[in-house]
C-alpha cells in the first residue's frame, strides 16, 4: 500500500508521515509548502510532491507515479485565511476536496480519510451539546467547505463504494504552525515565550476553546483508518480532544509557570472573539470515536504544554 497524505509537510501531516514511517510504509507527502522542520531529519524516508490540489492534473500526476492506493487528506486553507479570501480558500477547500475523491474514484483506492473541523457546526444548535448527529449550519467560509467536503464523501462512498472516512477536528496544537487562524492562540501561547518573544491572545482570557494534541490527532487519523469496516457506523466522527476545555487564562497561567518571564497579555479581537464564541460554550461529543474505533486522548492540558516544549527544543533549529 501506498499512500498518500495532502497537506503532508504540516505539522499534522509530518507526524502522521513519522507514524506511517514507523509502520513499515514510506508515505507521499503532497503540499504547497516545501518540506522543512522536523521532516528534515528523517528526508529519504518518505517522497514529497509540491503542488496544489486545486489542479487535478497535478495531483493525478503525483497518485500515478507513486501508485497511491490510499489518501489522508489533510490539505486546505484554515479559518481566518478562508475568511480573508473565500475565493482562494474554495479551490483549495472545494475544488480540493472533489479533486481528491476524483483521484480515489478513478484509480479504485481503497481509502480516503478527511480530516474536517467542528466548525462545521454553529447556528440553531439545540441545547449546549455537539454530536455526531447535530445540524450543521456554519457561518465561516471554512465552516461551509468543510461541512461540503463530507457531503461529497458521503456522496462517493454512496454512489462509488468508496471507503470514505472522516474525522471533525477541534483545534490542533503543535509547534511550528505557520498559519493564524480562531484558534491559534493555544499553539502560540508556548512557541511564542520559547522563542523569547511577546504573545498578544486575541481572545477572552475565559474563552475556552476544544483542542487536541498534534500527537493525538494524528494518532487518532490512523486509528481510524485501521478501524475494522463493519464497525464504521457513524462514518464522520466528532473529536472532542481535551475534555473538559481549558481557559486561554489557564493556559497562560501554566506557560507562564513552566516558561519563567513568559510575556503574555490579552488583547480580544472582536472578529476571534465572535468566531470562537459559537462553540466555546458548547460540549462536544464525541461518544461514537470512542466506542466504534476506540479513539482516546494521551495529552491532556499540562502533558500537552510538557511535551510541546520538549518537541520544540528538539527541533529548535
Amino acid at each position: 500500500m501506498t499512500t498518500l497524505i495532502t497537506g503532508g509537510t504540516g505539522f499534522i501531516g509530518s507526524c502522521l508521515a513519522r507514524l506511517l514511517i514507523e509502520s513499515g510504509e514510506r508515505p507521499v507527502l503532497f503540499d504547497v509548502a516545501p518540506v522543512q522542520g522536523p521532516l528534515m531529519e528523517i528526508k529519504g524516508q518518505f517522497f514529497f510532491e509540491q503542488g496544489s490540489l486545486a489542479h487535478l492534473p497535478t495531483l493525478m500526476d503525483c497518485v500515478e507515479k507513486y501508485g497511491v492506493s490510499r489518501i489522508f487528506h489533510l490539505g486546505g486553507m484554515l479559518s481566518l485565511p478562508s475568511e480573508k479570501d473565500h475565493v482562494a480558500a474554495f479551490d483549495a477547500n472545494v475544488i480540493g476536496t472533489y479533486n481528491v475523491l476524483e483521484a480515489a474514484r478513478i484509480k479504485r483506492m481503497s481509502q480516503v480519510i478527511y480530516g474536517s473541523t467542528i466548525a462545521t457546526y454553529s447556528k440553531d444548535i439545540p441545547g449546549d451539546m455537539i454530536d455526531d448527529r447535530t445540524i450543521q449550519r456554519p457561518s465561516s467560509f471554512y465552516g461551509v467547505s468543510k461541512t461540503f467536503g463530507e457531503l461529497l464523501g458521503r456522496f462517493y462512498h454512496r454512489k462509488f463504494g468508496l471507503d470514505f472516512r472522516g474525522m471533525r477536528l477541534p483545534s490542533v496544537v503543535g509547534p511550528g504552525a505557520r498559519t493564524a487562524h480562531m484558534s491559534i492562540y493555544n499553539a502560540w501561547a508556548i512557541e511564542y515565550p520559547l522563542r523569547g518573544l511577546p504573545y498578544v491572545l486575541e481572545c477572552d482570557p475565559e474563552t475556552r476553546c476544544a483542542v487536541v494534541y498534534f500527537k493525538d490527532a494524528a494518532q487518532a487519523l490512523m486509528n481510524l483508518a485501521k478501524a475494522d469496516p463493519a464497525k464504521i457506523l457513524t462514518r464522520i466522527y466528532n473529536l472532542a480532544g481535551i475534555f473538559p476545555p481549558f481557559s486561554a487564562k489557564e493556559l497562560v497561567e501554566i506557560v507562564r509557570n513552566r516558561i519563567p518571564g513568559a510575556d503574555l497579555t490579552f488583547t480580544p479581537n472582536p472578529v476571534v472573539v465572535e468566531l470562537l464564541r459559537e462553540l466555546g460554550s458548547l460540549r462536544i461529543d464525541d461518544e461514537c470515536a470512542r466506542s466504534e474505533w476506540g479513539m482516546k486522548i494521551e495529552y491532556p492540558l499540562e502533558k500537552m504544554v510538557e511535551d510541546f516544549i520538549q518537541e520544540f527544543e528538539r527541533y529548535r533549529n
